[in-house]
């Protein structure tokens, strides 16, 4: 009893300890929690930061990073949350070319006598300064962006560009839009300067008509000396669903359920989704039933379930064609598939004790012949217990 109290005690106080640290975690914020800036030589950047603290939390600022060194504060305690600014005085040189992260942080002042262990736990918030040091000469980063759509309708495309270097950039960009490995349409954008450390985003839509639905790669090319890639996949749908899996493996015991995986092939919902099944038998029908009705979202997965009474079927492979009905922005859709399924008989409860008695036997023989053994050795050794090798 003394054991079981202690256990609860220490789990109450662990708990405690755990419950009193997510409040502190809750009860330290800091803003803004990102800057970023272009690298200039030699200039002077302030930001001003919020600390959002419970009433009698102080706190310390200090920086963090490979250009921590650059960083002043005009404060660096704080009590019951507050504001301090944090300025940034860049050298004439940063060597290395990318982005350098600077961090700010605002921790929980911890009295170091109480430092160890779940109480001492210290709080602590991070900001993050980003700073991007141009790379040498000509530069440039990209990045593609768009969404799905049906047949018919238009995707807009962003495509933002950066120049990341020290020199200006005729820019030339263009997209590729790819089936598989093959290019199936193209569309470009004007050519134009790019100023060192400028960033701009261009915009176009894509008029998918003459596109199959199926999935699409889209690919930019930015040409400015070099050439700057990324690409996009997205989908092009039409309203259908396909029928991915199914029960094809069917015990004969009354009433079985049976399921049927579909996949929506449509960039919107799709409602009222079920399947009529047929059970065939050289085109004899032996069994119909309806599955559970659902609705699906885009492009969504799921099963949906109905239910057959197999007591007068044989065993053997059938045919079960599947079909289901659905509707999609009022327009109705079907799909149907014809597919083999086998019934089978379980194995009957008889095999089932024969299959035991057999493995009772076998042990119930191991024991005996263990048994007869040892017997035999005590006979002939007058003990059971064998002589320890020296």
């Amino acid at each position: 009893m003394p054991e079981k109290r202690g256990g609860f005690f220490i789990c109450l106080i662990v708990s405690a300890v755990i419950i009193i640290t997510l409040q502190n975690v809750s009860s330290l914020g800091l803003t803004p929690a990102i800057e970023t800036y272009n690298f200039i030589p030699d200039s002077v950047e302030t930001i001003h930061y919020n600390v959002l603290s419970a009433a009698n939390m102080e706190v310390e600022v200090s920086a963090e990073g490979d250009l921590a060194q650059y960083i002043s504060f005009d404060k660096t305690n704080l009590v019951g949350g507050g504001e301090f600014d944090a300025t940034i005085k860049f050298p004439h040189v940063i060597e290395k070319p990318g982005r350098h992260r600077l961090g700010i942080v605002v921790g929980q002042k911890v009295d170091p006598e109480l430092a160890s262990g779940f109480i001492g736990t210290r709080v602590v918030v991070v900001g993050a300064i980003d700073v991007y040091v141009p790379y040498p000469g000509k530069y440039v980063e990209i990045g593609l962006t768009g969404h799905d759509a049906n047949v018919g309708e238009p995707i807009n495309f962003e495509l933002s560009i950066t120049s990341k270097g020290t020199e200006d950039v005729t820019i030339t960009p263009k997209v590729e839009i790819y089936s598989g490995e093959t290019q199936v349409k193209e569309f470009s954008f004007q050519k134009r300067l790019l100023r060192s450390q400028e960033s701009i985003a261009l915009q176009k839509q894509f008029d998918t008509s003459g596109l199959n639905s199926g999935n699409y790669t889209a690919v930019a090319l930015v040409d400015y000396g070099d050439v700057a890639k990324d690409r996009f996949n997205f989908k092009i749908g039409n309203l259908s669903i396909s029928i991915i899996n199914y029960s094809n493996f069917i015990p004969i015991s009354k009433l079985q359920s049976f399921d049927v995986e579909i996949l929506s092939n449509w960039n919107n919902d799709i409602d009222g989704v079920f399947a009529d099944v047929e059970i065939l038998n050289n085109s004899v029908s032996l069994a119909s039933f309806k599955t559970t009705s659902t609705s699906l979202t885009a492009w969504e997965k799921k099963t949906i379930t109905g239910y057959l009474d197999t007591s007068n079927f044989s065993e053997g492979f059938y045919d079960a064609n599947i079909t289901l009905n659905y509707y999609g922005r009022d327009e109705r859709g079907e799909t149907n598939k014809i597919v083999k399924v086998q019934f089978y008989n379980r194995p009957s409860m008889l095999i089932w004790f024969i299959i035991g008695g057999i493995g009772v036997l076998i042990i119930l023989t191991l024991a005996a012949v263990k048994f007869i053994r040892a017997i035999r050795y005590i006979k002939e050794n007058g003990t059971l217990k064998r002589p320890r090798k020296k």
